[in-house]
């Protein structure tokens, strides 16, 4: 049914990495070759987005709340920034939708007429859900998602600090030193 790649962004999904030096030691007994050097990436310090000026109060104060996280996460950059406004943007209409919400209660009730095919009709009594529980249900997906996007949804666990890789042989790769005399 799914194919590959159709179950989205998942961080940290998968089976967990494994030290540098362990990966190389199994690439060369399976191969006999050498694996490649790990690589450690220096990234540059996260570029400061600022708030845009004519943000509503409301996105405006949340943006304030979640763009420190996501500058940390250096998920918020000059090209995300319009789509970091647009969740900022969703999350307040879906504050504002779940306020009505309470407000009404889920449910409503309502008289309405059956008709029969004489013309006449009863009063039948109904209660059907909100019809705004649909739309919040399908903003709260696209809140979720853009959380996911920018690294701002709860995972569950910490993302793995980037470490360098350590040399398990580093201490064999200095000259050695000859002790003359046995002193």
């Amino acid at each position: 049914m799914g194919g590959k790649g159709s179950g989205g962004v998942r961080l940290n999904a998968g089976r967990p990495r494994q030290a540098g030096s362990v990966r190389q030691q199994r690439h060369l007994r399976h191969t006999g070759k050498p694996a490649a050097p790990v690589v450690t990436v220096r990234r540059p310090p996260p570029v400061a987005v600022s708030k845009p000026k004519d943000l509503p109060a409301g996105q405006s104060s949340v943006w304030k709340a979640l763009a420190p996280h996501a500058l940390a996460a250096r998920t918020l950059t000059p090209a995300t920034a319009w789509h970091f406004r647009e969740l900022c943007e969703a999350i307040v209409l879906k504050r504002d939708m779940a306020r009505i919400l309470e407000a009404d209660g889920l449910m409503q009730n309502r008289l309405s007429t059956k008709m029969d095919e004489t013309g006449g009709g009863e009063q039948v009594f109904e209660s059907k859900a909100h019809p705004l529980i649909a739309r919040w249900t399908a903003l709260l997906v696209r809140v979720e998602a853009g959380l996911t996007r920018f690294r701002l949804a709860p995972m569950g666990k910490e993302l793995a600090p980037v470490e360098e890789p350590k040399d398990d042989f580093g201490e064999f790769d200095q000259p050695l030193q000859l002790v003359k005399g046995g002193k």
